[in-house]
């Protein structure tokens, strides 16, 4: 919080281009920030429509495919039965052995006279050759129990594997779902032939005469052609494609998780408008194709869109913060330019208020600030003809007089009318008196010296007279302790730093009535500086008064008044920063009822440097 505090202080409080600055910043933000977010959202609403919308045009296009692959088959059936000749061969085929049907194809040949004769094997290997997506036929004989496989390689004719009801069990499930995916085929697939996910679509034969059911007829389709056709018509497959049966079984995936197995979210597939708990969050688009009994599903998944979301969310962000680094860089630019006139305004006042009349503001331009500047001019020069009319002399005549009074007080002649009054105390056998004049007639001395740089032993002696002064006084009620260094006596000192703190404990620290006041100053060496201590056994400082001291010394609250009990201190620690900068100074450490200590930290420097 103190932080936040001096920065307010420091940067904003007394500064009103950087309150600007910030208001300005604020508001650009919001506005940044604010846009970018309706933007945001109108696109991630744009690219769920725009993804969802081509996941359907892809259920569009397999419902199309499927949809034509249903009508070819039916064709087939209906050539078969709209042509007496091929129903009745087709008949004889199922009803009778192999070997029968031959000939009655031989009877059926002679009989006509015809070299070629249409045969429905015939017209199911051209179905084949037209249809790409068809990878087989079979057509299985309910009374002789076999099957014939026809593919664009071969055709086989078969006795049917397995148990009786092993068949009539399979028979049975294909009856209910005309579109499956039980890979039957694999018995009688061409030798070598790379086995595929294939689905099926199965139909029961029926004699024409007497609706007899004689058998069944399966063409098997390959999955790899519904993913080709998709490429070559929908060549960007947004989300994920299904293709369930009636039953709600999966003959096509375009992820291949499901394929074969029943669709375990089928009964969601019912809210299509908004987001479905499936494998997780998605938009559903459900195509239902006719009398096929299919239904297409496109499903377009939240992380899908989220992938994409997330690119634009880091474009926005991106964008936002360089319009916002670019509106503050401009705006900063722009208003630090006026700040520096301002500044240069403040400082030509500081220097008038420090009594530089001669100061004139140079400020190009003609706005507001320019005008400024000319009035200062125009009143520097009026204040400048001003004082010059009517102070100048008399402050001439005041320096005048001062040097006249200054030159009658003859410091030689104090000196030796104490030095006089002490001999005669002497002599009168007042000793304590003659020494307390002695003391302070060196005190004295030293104090009107010109000089304001002396050394240690000096300002440690003229601290040694002061406290003789108090100690006579007192008789035997103060005792005092000096030590000091004999390798930095000669190192210089500016006058007058320590005195103000010994002045201080006897001012606020000593207990005139007790007999146990003890005052230590001692003066050593450390490294490449000067420490300098003064603790005494006083009253000591209480604690809130100690905080506002080091506050004040820390330069983080006001200096006190000249009133102030601490100024004393204060002004010792400002003139040790002024001379030697911010790394020396006073620190005060106290303890209320048992004393304090107070240590100057100044550089080694010798006298003369």
């Amino acid at each position: 919080m103190s932080k936040l505090r001096r920065f307010y202080l420091n940067h904003l409080k007394r500064k009103m281009f950087n309150k600007i600055i910030m208001l300005y910043s604020t508001v650009m933000i919001v506005l940044f920030a604010t846009a970018a977010i309706l933007v945001y959202q109108y696109q991630t609403q744009r690219m769920i429509r725009e993804q969802t919308d081509a996941n359907l045009k892809t259920a569009h296009v397999l419902s199309i495919y499927l949809s034509r692959q249903y009508d070819s088959v039916q064709n087939v059936i209906q050539q078969i039965y709209g042509d007496a000749t091929l129903s009745d061969e087709l008949m004889y085929f199922l009803n009778h052995k192999y070997e029968s049907y031959l000939g009655y194809r031989l009877n059926l040949f002679s009989r006509t006279g015809e070299q070629s004769l249409r045969s429905f094997n015939a017209l199911l290997k051209a179905y084949l050759e037209q249809e790409p997506g068809a990878e087989s036929v079979s057509i299985h004989s309910y009374p002789r129990n076999f099957y014939m496989y026809i593919s664009r390689e071969n055709q086989q004719l078969n006795g049917e594997f397995g148990s009786r009801s092993t068949w009539e069990e399979w028979f049975t499930h294909r009856r209910l779902h005309t579109w499956d995916t039980m890979l039957h085929a694999e018995q009688f697939s061409s030798p070598g032939k790379e086995k595929s996910q294939l689905y099926s679509y199965s139909r029961e034969l029926q004699d024409p005469w007497t609706l007899e059911k004689v058998g069944m007829l399966n063409v098997e389709f390959d999955t790899k052609q519904i993913t080709s056709w998709l490429q070559s018509r929908a060549p960007v497959i947004n989300g994920r494609v299904l293709v369930l049966t009636s039953q709600g079984t999966v003959i096509y995936d375009s992820e291949d998780t499901y394929f074969g197995q029943t669709y375990p979210y089928r009964s969601e597939l019912e809210n299509t408008g908004d987001w479905v708990e499936l494998d997780e969050l998605s938009k559903v688009n459900v195509l239902n194709i006719g009398n096929a009994g299919l239904s297409v599903v496109g499903i377009v998944s939240k992380s899908s869109i989220q992938q994409n979301i997330e690119s634009l969310r880091n474009g926005l962000i991106v964008v936002t913060i360089v319009f916002i680094t670019a509106s503050f860089a401009i705006t900063s630019t722009i208003i630090r330019k006026f700040s520096k006139k301002i500044q240069r305004i403040i400082r030509s006042m500081n220097r008038i208020g420090e009594g530089d009349l001669s100061t004139r503001i140079q400020m190009p331009g003609e706005d507001e600030l320019q005008q400024i500047s000319q009035r200062f001019n125009d009143m520097g020069d009026r204040l400048e003809q001003y004082i010059d009319k009517m102070y100048t002399s008399e402050i001439k005549q005041k320096n005048a007089e001062l040097v006249a009074l200054q030159s009658q007080i003859n410091p030689h002649f104090l000196y030796n009318t104490l030095e006089s009054i002490r001999m005669k105390a002497h002599y009168m056998g007042a000793k304590d008196v003659g020494q307390m004049i002695y003391s302070l007639s060196v005190l004295f001395k030293n104090m009107v010296k010109k000089s304001t740089i002396i050394t240690i032993e000096e300002e440690i002696d003229m601290c040694a007279n002061y406290l003789d002064l108090f100690r006579i006084r007192y008789e035997g009620r103060l005792e005092v302790k000096i030590e000091v260094d004999p390798s930095i006596a000669g190192f210089s000192i500016i006058k007058l730093l320590v005195q103000p703190i010994v002045e201080n404990y006897i001012v606020h620290g000593f207990r005139s009535l007790e007999f146990d006041n003890i005052i230590k100053v001692r003066a050593y060496r450390s490294d490449d500086r000067v420490h300098i201590t003064v603790s005494d056994n006083g009253s000591g400082i209480r604690p809130e008064k100690l905080a506002e001291i080091r506050q004040t010394l820390a330069r983080t609250q006001p200096p006190p008044d000249k009133d102030h009990s601490s100024i004393g201190l204060m002004n010792v620690h400002e003139r040790i920063v002024m001379n030697y900068g911010e790394s020396y100074g006073l620190t005060v450490n106290s303890t209320e009822g048992e004393g304090t200590e107070v240590q100057l930290e100044i550089p080694m420097i010798r006298k003369g440097e």
